[in-house]
């Protein structure tokens, strides 16, 4: 837990500085450029092996990448999907497996 800590306080201190600007357009609204569905697993970073910046995608990671068939299942991985396409007008999904 100490090592976690210890990236929130050296993100404040130095990554936020420089993405000073990002951030405070981020805050405004979001565009991101795709979908991307994957698995929750730790060893998955979707941000680190796309080289997205922060904005760039709309994540939503679950055991498994499971995304339920259309209209079988309420919840949060077809809400998600559903507020990225219909709100913030995102046209590609991407769904990422991994081994």
């Amino acid at each position: 837990m100490l090592k976690l800590l210890e990236g929130v306080a050296k993100f404040y201190r130095e990554a936020y500085p420089r993405h000073r600007g990002l951030f405070a357009r981020l805050a405004r609204n979001q565009n991101p450029a795709a979908v991307f569905v994957t698995c929750s697993d730790s060893r998955v970073v979707p941000n680190l092996f796309t080289q997205a910046d922060p904005g760039d995608l709309f994540l939503i990671r679950n055991a498994g990448n499971i995304v339920p068939p259309a209209g079988t299942v309420e919840g949060g991985t077809v809400a998600s999907i559903e507020y990225a396409v219909a709100a913030l007008g995102v046209e590609h999904v991407v769904i990422c497996g991994h081994s």
